[in-house]
Parts: C-alpha cells; sequence; structure tokens
C-alpha cells in the first residue's frame, strides 16, 4: 500500500507514469492519500512513545481518521489489488 501511495504522489507531482489509472476509481487515490498521512504521523506518533499495539487493538468511535483508516484498511487493500490486476 505504502509502496503504491507514493507512485501515486509521484504522479501528481512529478508527473511520473501512473500504476494504474487514477481517474478510474479516485475513491483508491484518497485511501492512497490517507496512507502517506497515516505514514507520516504515525512514525512521529511511535517515536514520541505512542503503543501502536495498543491503539491497534482498541475499539474506535470512528472520530478520528486514523481510526477510520483502520477500520477501512482491509477492503481499500482488496480494492487495489484488483485495480493492480487489471493493469
Amino acid at each position: 500500500m505504502t509502496d503504491e501511495a507514493v507512485n501515486c504522489r509521484n504522479y501528481y507531482v512529478h508527473g511520473s507514469e501512473p500504476s494504474f489509472n487514477y481517474a478510474e476509481i479516485f475513491r483508491v487515490v484518497i485511501f492512497l492519500t490517507q496512507t502517506l498521512e497515516f505514514v507520516f504521523a504515525v512514525s512521529d506518533l511511535i517515536e514520541a512513545g505512542w503503543d501502536a499495539k495498543a491503539w491497534a487493538e482498541a475499539p474506535t468511535s470512528m472520530s478520528h481518521p486514523f481510526g477510520e483508516y483502520r477500520v477501512n484498511y482491509r477492503e481499500k487493500l482488496h480494492d487495489l489489488k484488483v485495480l493492480r490486476k487489471k493493469k
């Protein structure tokens, strides 16, 4: 997921070759953007002592974007795999 998020970012920022037609299913682009946000923020939180494992095991009210990201991750990963197979 992270590799594809970087590919997508590079396509929009630098005009690199896309892995697939991002406009075809733009909701995947949104999720790839959320992936980059998650990775960058969580890396800082972990360095500050945040217990990611405890957070991942706790229920979420979906009131924070990271909770939504966690809950929807498997579905979005499946969507991405389907798109990559179509390529």
